[in-house]
């Protein structure tokens, strides 16, 4: 299975409801991380969408693109609900299952097949919910999700937005080391802190950090509005075992204290990791981006 991993790695490397009003407390806050606080209201939240690009040798190219809404609670996140989309086409994947045998083969056409259709994923306190992608093509013919009991962003959460600034910690963490200009921030933070502080990181790392990954560096420019919440988070860092190749993620955020409820799936249409079908196993332990 190794080698198909590794050329899924050459692939991606290659291929790539109303807002309420912004109270007076909010609008005169001091700080962000004063008005985002302010923000953590039960059944409130904001809406996101990421785009992924790949800057390397064969130039700008989208990777990724996910939607997203944050639920938060009096202390913070509550939950999410976001779904992204790859930019992969079947095409790319021609070959890379040539000389595989059996299971191994087969288990390798259904991560290259899923990774062309869209993930969706649900979390709620410690549980994960995960439908379509990857997992998608070794779910039960009568179920449509399957269930994690721990936290993690799918298969696509490494390959989107890793720093969340509506996590107090994180915003912390990114502004004591800024520079500002205006209503804008900038400065760099490696993937060991993110890992200390963040909840959003460590579940978008499927493979976990370790190593010289916690040394990567993520530059950051983070621009606020005039009510001191986020309206525009990009990210930059280095893509695993490749110099020239970078990940630029441009998040954009709207609709601050907006109504934003996530449910879990309806019980009768969510599988357990036990119930799918062979090669699942394997297949959540390739990690996209490497160590």
């Amino acid at each position: 299975m190794k080698r198909y991993i590794a050329g899924l790695a050459c692939a991606a490397t290659a291929v790539l409801g109303a807002p309420a009003l912004a109270s007076t407390a909010h609008a005169q806050a001091a700080d962000p991380i004063t008005a985002l606080k302010s923000q953590f209201s039960s059944g409130r939240g904001v809406n996101f969408v990421d785009t992924t690009k790949v800057q390397g040798p064969q130039g700008n190219i989208v990777l990724a693109k996910r939607t997203g809404a944050l639920q938060f609670g009096p202390s913070g996140i509550s939950a999410s609900d976001q779904t992204a989309q790859l930019r992969f086409k079947e095409s790319d994947f021609e070959g890379l299952t040539e000389g595989a045998e059996g299971g191994e083969g087969e288990t390798a056409s259904k991560v290259f097949t899923g990774m062309t259709k869209p993930e969706r994923v649900v979390r709620i306190k410690n549980t994960t919910y995960v439908s379509g992608g990857i997992l998608g093509e070794f779910m039960p013919a009568d179920k449509t999700w399957v269930r994690f009991p721990g936290d993690m962003l799918g298969f696509t959460g490494e390959l989107s937005q890793i720093v969340n600034v509506a996590e107090p910690a994180t915003l912390k963490a990114l502004l004591a080391h800024a520079t500002k200009h205006g209503g804008t921030y900038s400065g760099k933070i490696t993937f060991g802190e993110l890992n200390k502080v963040s909840p959003w990181f460590r579940a978008s790392k499927l493979s976990g950090v370790t190593g010289r990954a916690a040394k990567s560096v993520v530059s950051w420019k983070l621009f606020l509005g005039s009510d001191r919440l986020a309206k525009r988070l990009v990210t930059t860092y280095s893509m695993a075992g490749s110099a020239e190749s970078k990940l630029t993620v441009d998040t954009r955020y709207t609709g601050w204290g907006s109504k934003v409820t996530v449910k879990a799936p309806p019980a009768d249409q969510v599988a357990d990791m036990k119930d799918l079908d062979e090669g699942a196993e394997t297949a959540t332990s390739i990690p996209l981006l490497g160590n």
